[in-house]
């Protein structure tokens, strides 16, 4: 591993890539192929396209939908879409895909998860706080070097494309391996996604509050963990890809380390990220260390605003959420993992009021177990009806909405994905309406959402490429993303010393 102090000596002399290439012979061949000031790769795109005999849903402004439509994609984008009546004479040569009834609507946009936890669903449930801190926190980052993060990685990409994803943000923790961002990334590209991949840093000393503490081992300096980003983004950023800076949180990071990450962000004219308002006991810690709450202190740091994501924000008062929509910071809500750590239930319904920019995440398979982004829609609902106690609350339409438009809105990509418009890039999804639990057709759009099958994906494009046809992915091969799986968590449990405790917490006589 790359010793920090050492890297940052070496930036000052200008001897910095010696020092990374003795250290990490990856990232020296990153820096290599990475030609400084170049702008984003382009990645490939689809050929012409025209799907027809569809029902099309477009989740444009209008929220136009087509019982019987079509979908023209063109150099991976959306060339037009409409009725079949309308679609007029088609010029010679065009590719046509009649698709008979199936559903067209807009690839989904998970707007939150971890993608090096894929491996780590499971482990843990309803884990004591005492082992959490001993071996559940700690130690598995400490596991978590390249090629476990590339092999955990590919599991959670191979879910969520499955399931109809094609744009999702994900933050990834950097500060034990610096090169396992790097194996992070190759997964994100191999798997055609669009990404937003944060490098996350922390840099807390205060040891006042055990749960928001930084070992020391944990913590990245501020020029460290920018100059990782740059690293990142010089290797990886694409017209698919993007590579974001993340502070952690307020209380996991200092002032310091909070406005470096926000500068990072502002210099490359990129998403800048965060964990706020997650849990009582942060908005308690917060008030009490700064006299208000996170989303208040994030103003005063000056790093709220139309280019920022927050994730989790349970605990907010009404002028926090007055604020978030002023300044137009997006916002990833989470219902799922909210609900495993008993965390609270967002104040949904006032945040959409309000006009914040509102989108869905499953988080990371060890606050959720699954990347199923169709139950968290399902439960963004239920969860809001049970805690108001409200059954006409939302609908199956707002929660498509949320997974769709809401996330490009969140994530600030809302001029290029999120619905199906013409120059909008060509990220579609094709859903089997003939599925046993979609019927009857008459009520499509609920079961869609409440009897939750995400196995109904059948085919997936990104920039009109069609990467999941007929439920397998042309590049991640299911068995062998789950054997690399299997033995990344085999590896992670053996180097925290949970073998023992996954065996031994289970009342069954397991023989």
């Amino acid at each position: 591993m790359i010793d920090r102090k050492q890297f940052l000596r070496a930036l000052a002399a200008g001897t910095a890539a010696g020092i990374v290439a003795r250290a990490s012979p990856a990232i020296a061949a990153a820096q290599a192929v990475a030609a400084p000031g170049r702008g984003p790769r382009r990645t490939p795109k689809g050929g012409e396209l025209l799907l027809t005999d569809a029902i099309v849903v477009t989740m444009d402004a209008e929220r136009r939908a087509f019982r019987s439509g079509f979908v023209w994609l063109r150099d991976g984008r959306v060339h037009r879409v409409g009725a079949m009546r309308e679609l007029g004479a088609v010029p010679y040569g065009v590719a046509r895909r009649a698709l008979d009834g199936q559903l067209v609507m807009p690839g989904l946009v998970n707007c939150h998860t971890h993608l090096s936890n894929g491996m780590l669903r499971g482990v843990y449930d309803e884990m004591p706080l005492e082992t959490w801190f001993s071996k559940g926190m700690w130690p598995v980052l400490d596991g978590l070097d390249r090629r476990n993060g590339e092999a955990a990685a590919e599991l959670a990409l191979l879910e969520l494309m499955s399931m109809g994803v094609t744009t999702t943000a994900t933050g990834e923790i950097g500060s034990r391996h610096p090169e396992m961002l790097d194996g992070v990334l190759g997964a994100v590209e191999r798997s055609g996604i669009r990404a937003q991949v944060s490098r996350i840093a922390m840099d807390s000393a205060d040891p006042t509050n055990a749960a928001q503490f930084i070992p020391e081992g944990y913590r990245d300096t501020p020029a460290f963990a920018a100059d990782e980003v740059r690293r990142l983004k010089r290797r990886y950023d694409s017209d698919r890809v993007t590579v974001t800076p993340e502070a952690l949180g307020v209380l996991r990071c200092t002032p310091e380390m909070v406005q470096a990450m926000h500068a990072v962000a502002v210099e490359h004219g990129c998403l800048f990220t965060m964990h706020a308002a997650s849990s009582q006991d942060e908005r308690d810690a917060s008030r009490k260390r700064f006299g208000h709450g996170s989303i208040t202190e994030l103003e005063r740091l000056g790093v709220l605003g139309p280019r920022t994501l927050l994730a989790h924000a349970i605990w907010l008062d009404d002028a926090e959420i007055a604020l978030l929509a002023a300044r137009g910071t997006g916002l990833s809500h989470n219902p799922v993992s909210n609900a495993y750590y008993a965390s609270g239930v967002a104040r949904l319904p006032e945040l959409l009021k309000a006009g914040v920019r509102v989108g869905l995440g499953v988080d990371g398979a060890s606050t959720n177990n699954g990347q199923n982004v169709w139950e968290t829609m399902k439960m963004a609902m239920l969860f809001q009806k049970q805690q108001r106690e409200d059954p006409g609350f939302g609908s199956a339409e707002l929660a498509l909405e949320l997974m769709t438009v809401g996330g490009a809105r969140a994530l600030h990509l809302e001029e290029e994905v999120g619905s199906l418009e013409a120059g909008k890039r060509a990220d579609l999804i094709v859903i089997d309406t003939g599925r046993v639990s979609l019927a009857p057709a008459q009520t499509l759009v609920s079961n869609l959402v409440y009897s939750n099958d995400p196995w109904a994906v059948r085919d997936v494009y990104v920039d009109g490429e069609r990467i999941v046809a007929g439920g397998v992915h042309r590049a991640l091969d299911r068995p062998t993303v789950v054997r690399g799986a299997t033995g990344a968590l085999d590896r992670v449990l053996n180097k925290a010393g949970l073998e023992g405790y996954i065996e031994g917490r289970s009342r069954w006589s397991w023989r």
